[in-house]
This record gives structure tokens, C-alpha cells and sequence, in this order.
């Protein structure tokens, strides 16, 4: 077994856990550790990837359903939606459980019923694992929890604690949630977030970063240019959007400082692959030149989820490195992926 491998995925997993650990605590479970930096949390894109690792978080992934049960009115189930047709993340079952337990809340009803029938699977698998990959013992099915079990999910029944706070507004990485409690759940809030972070944006690009139809976000941009708030700018037949400066400041920098919008839902996916892929791995025996080889398809694989997501210098390798030198550059490469998230 390659060692050094098993060192790495085991490195890795332990900075993505705390780094879902930070997330979720910022938006109110509770927890020790905020973030500290001025990221905009993407809540459903955060959701969608922890329900796949949390299976290996079961504390974790309890606590996100406590959190929706008190705060899923600000999730948007029409982008969530998006999102997963879009990336695909390994979480549709999980999703649609939850959905399902969430809609018996009569309040939640209309907003999460149509998604419980979304997603299924045929065999029935345990829900959780140790992080080593080992099932965790679960119940029989005459005792196990009904919604998860007929999505093909056995787990426990569920005990919820009702921790979970609200978010803090005046957080820079809550600034969408801050939005849409203040103007609703719609592309205005995406917009803003987005054009708070200091960018100037095409509908077209504006659409591809914030998970809306074009055609949504250009009609939106439109009517909100009429405000005053909105300026444009004409480059080559092409329209450009920016906020007038110092306008919505109160609003948008509670604390004073500029917020960083990110494209979370290619980044994420790209962290779900290279996660799997070196499970995967971490548990075949494979000779140096056959590691090489899978290695070097990983990386490949999340190219275009890094460029989406504008961090492509992180995968910039040479396609002809020797075989003695690519274990040291994949492990930079994995060191410089987590520091980077690290840092959000």
C-alpha cells in the first residue's frame, strides 16, 4: 500500500472537515470555530457537498438537519436544484430524505415536498461511515428512520438537539443569508453579493457565477439599473454592471469590510472527486507507474471545475514530469488546495 497516499487523504480529509466545521458554525450550528475570512458562504452549494463527506461526519451531518429545521426558509430550492442538475454532487438520496422530513413541517410543506420525490437509489446502503470507510452499525429496517430508509438509506432514528442559532448579519461570509432575510429569496441578492465583492460583470458571466439562468439575471440587472444603484458601462457592444460606490455600503460591508464572492459550486465539486478519488485509492494496492497514471487523470478530471472557479494556478503541472518528482508536486499540489480553503 502507498503510504504516503493514505498520509496525504488522511491530511486532506481532516482539513476538509474542519473547514465544513467553520462553515456551518458561521451560519449558526453550533460549534467552536467560525470563519474568519470574507468569503460569501454559498449555502446550497455547501449543503449539497456536505451531505456526501458528512456521512463520515455523522455529528456533523445531525447538526445540518437540526440547522434547516430552524433556518431552511432562507435556502433556495429552485437554485439548489440548478445546482445539483448542473455539478451532480454524490448527495441526491440524503437531499431528498431530508427534503422529505422537512416538508411534514407544515411551514416547509410547499417549499420542500417537491424535492423529497426528487432523488432515490435502489439498494439500501448504510448511511454512515467511520473515516477510515468502515459502515457504522445502524439499525434494522423495522427501526430505522423511515424517510431516509425509503430513499435507500439506513440510519437511526433522528434526535434533533434544537441548537442551531441564527447567523450572525454583521459576518462578511453571511452576507447573502443578511440579502435574503432583508429582500427574499431571488437573483437580486446573488447580484449584489456579487458586485459587492468589487467585480464588474456581464449578465452572462454573472449568470455563470452566481447559478442563475442569463436570461434571469439580465432582466433582474435591468430593472435594478432604474434604482440608481446599478451603473453600466458599454465596451464593444457589450454591457457591464457595477455598484455605485459608497451607496449600499451599510448594507453590504456591515463591518466595513469587502466581501469575496466565490464560485463554490465548481470548487466543491472539484474537492468531492479529489476527496473520492483518493479514497479510492488510498485502498488499492497500485504499483508507483499505475498510481502515477490515476493520479495525473485526477488531476485532469478537475481542471475545468478550477477554472470555473478561477483558481487554475493551483493545477498548473507539467503533462511530461518524471515519475520521481510528481509525488512531491501532487502533495504540494493537495497542501496548496486545502491552504486555500483554509483561508476562507
Amino acid at each position: 500500500m502507498n503510504d504516503w497516499l493514505t498520509e496525504s487523504k488522511d491530511q486532506f480529509q481532516e482539513k476538509i472537515f474542519g473547514f465544513l466545521w467553520r462553515q456551518w458554525s458561521t451560519l449558526g450550528v453550533p460549534g467552536t470555530i467560525q470563519s474568519q475570512g470574507t468569503a460569501i458562504i454559498d449555502p446550497e452549494a455547501l449543503l449539497l457537498f456536505s451531505l456526501n463527506l458528512c456521512r463520515y461526519e455523522p455529528r456533523l451531518f445531525d447538526e445540518i438537519i437540526d440547522w434547516l429545521f430552524s433556518s431552511g426558509q432562507i435556502i433556495n430550492v429552485q437554485r439548489l436544484q440548478q445546482m445539483q442538475l448542473k455539478y451532480d454532487f454524490c448527495s441526491g438520496p440524503q437531499l431528498s430524505a431530508i427534503a422529505e422530513l422537512l416538508s411534514k413541517k407544515s411551514t416547509y410543506r410547499l417549499k420542500w415536498s417537491g424535492l423529497a420525490k426528487k432523488y432515490y437509489q435502489e439498494s439500501k446502503e448504510p448511511l454512515f461511515f467511520d473515516k477510515s470507510g468502515n459502515a457504522l452499525p445502524c439499525p434494522a429496517d423495522t427501526e430505522a428512520n423511515p424517510e431516509f430508509l425509503s430513499h435507500g438509506l439506513r440510519r437511526g432514528q433522528i434526535n434533533l438537539r434544537g441548537y442551531s442559532q441564527g447567523f450572525d448579519p454583521q459576518n462578511p461570509s453571511c452576507l447573502l443569508l443578511r440579502l435574503r432575510a432583508f429582500l427574499g429569496i431571488n437573483a437580486r441578492t446573488e447580484i449584489l453579493c456579487l458586485l459587492a465583492s468589487g467585480q464588474e460583470a456581464h449578465p452572462s458571466q454573472a449568470a455563470r457565477l452566481t447559478g442563475y439562468y442569463q436570461k434571469t439575471i439580465q432582466t433582474t440587472l435591468v430593472e435594478m439599473v432604474q434604482s440608481g444603484v446599478i451603473l453600466t458601462r458599454t465596451s464593444k457592444k457589450e454591457k457591464f454592471y457595477r455598484l455605485k460606490p459608497g451607496v449600499l455600503d451599510p448594507l453590504l460591508k456591515p463591518a466595513g469590510i469587502p466581501p469575496q464572492w466565490l464560485n463554490w459550486p465548481p470548487l466543491l465539486k472539484a474537492n468531492e472527486i479529489i476527496w473520492q478519488k483518493l479514497f479510492e485509492l488510498s485502498k488499492q494496492e497500485l504499483d508507483s507507474l499505475l498510481l502515477y497514471s490515476e493520479l495525473k487523470k485526477l488531476m485532469r478530471s478537475v481542471h475545468q471545475y478550477c477554472s470555473d472557479a478561477n483558481i487554475k494556478d493551483i493545477m498548473s503541472y507539467d503533462e511530461n514530469l518524471p515519475l520521481e518528482n510528481f509525488k512531491r508536486h501532487f502533495q504540494k499540489f493537495l497542501l496548496t488546495w486545502v491552504l486555500r480553503l483554509v483561508e476562507v
